[in-house]
């Protein structure tokens, strides 16, 4: 698995880095747990079958972009340079107002960091660990 991937947005090189493990495990917590389950949900609404799940609040978004944002280096004279750091300050201050380039980022920063979880596996491996472990449920909402 690479450490770095390399991206162009509006002419200027990016280099997306990886998230720790900790990290990681919080970002697919919420994303599976709220963001996740209100798409699909939305997708049935005109069904009557949404339940009423927690939207994500402004400040869980801000952490995961902040998140997504701290592994993010714009490449200055050859060498990477952080655009943003923890919790709340942009070491390159005219993307503070670049909303193109910073949801691209963010984009870029969930989607390298989260894919491996998705296609090597990672989320059949962890059902199958709530199965085992006799945490998930059947259709019918009692213990397996």
């Amino acid at each position: 698995m690479d450490a770095t991937k390399q991206v162009t947005i509006s002419g200027a090189e990016y280099q997306i880095g990886r998230f720790t493990a900790r990290e990681g495990s919080w970002v697919l917590a919420q994303l599976l747990t709220k963001m996740l389950p209100s798409f699909i949900e939305r997708g049935i609404e005109a069904t009557g079958l949404a339940a009423n799940r927690p939207q994500i609040t402004e400040s869980e978004f801000e952490s995961l972009q902040a998140m997504a944002l701290s592994v993010c280096r714009r490449m200055e004279k050859g060498a990477p340079m952080p655009i943003f750091l923890r919790p709340n300050t942009w070491a390159i201050k005219e993307l503070e107002y670049d909303l193109p380039t910073v949801a691209a980022l963010t984009v870029h920063a969930m989607a390298f960091n989260l894919t491996s979880f998705f296609d090597g596996g990672g989320l059949g491996q962890l059902l199958s660990s709530f199965k085992a472990l006799g945490l998930a449920r059947n259709s019918s909402g009692s213990p397996t």
